[in-house]
């Protein structure tokens, strides 16, 4: 007489382990990139013209001192003269509050001549000027797109794609 076994418990654990599989693989796929960008923004303390304009004088002198850096290096150029940056941006706003920092600052997707430079957050000298209510400058400081500079407009130019089916796509190398 031939046995005839039934492997629910074998059966029930496969499916486990590539359930799990599944769960660790879209896991992966949610963890976002480091990216080795590094941007620039500038936060103005309201919209009013005196305002916007003392936003553009420490874009200027941000522009300039960055300049003088060491562009193959940027990121730990400017953290090691983040105090110096500092100075520079005191001498401009006199007497008027702001605070200075490198932090990870969300941004939107924006065009550049057809390509798409992608939305996310990235490593940001931050500058805010008093209450930080005005629109913003920035800038983005990796080789490609270097001195390229938007104001946060809203310009409904955003673009529109598929998260997951581009993360599959890096991951197979598509």
């Amino acid at each position: 007489m031939e046995k005839i076994t039934n492997n629910n418990n074998g059966d029930f654990f496969m499916k486990k382990k590539i359930f799990i599989v599944l769960i660790i693989f879209f896991a992966l796929l949610l963890i976002p990139e480091e990216s080795q960008e590094f941007r620039i923004r500038v936060v103005a303390a309201s919209d009013t013209n005196a305002d916007q304009e003392m936003k553009y004088r420490v874009v200027g002198v941000l522009k300039q001192e960055i300049k003088k850096l060491n562009q193959d290096d940027i990121i730990s150029e400017v953290k090691t003269n983040i105090d110096l940056l500092d100075e520079k941006i005191a001498d401009v706003l006199g007497d008027r509050s702001y605070s200075i920092s490198i932090t990870k600052v969300h941004f939107p997707p924006k065009e550049i001549n057809g390509q798409v430079i992608p939305g996310g957050k990235y490593r940001t000298l931050l500058v805010v000027i008093e209450e930080g209510k005005g629109k913003n400058w920035w800038s983005l400081l990796y080789p490609a797109y270097h001195n390229f500079a938007f104001e946060d407009l809203e310009s409904g130019d955003v673009e529109y794609g598929f998260y997951f089916l581009e993360r599959i796509k890096k991951l197979f190398g598509d």
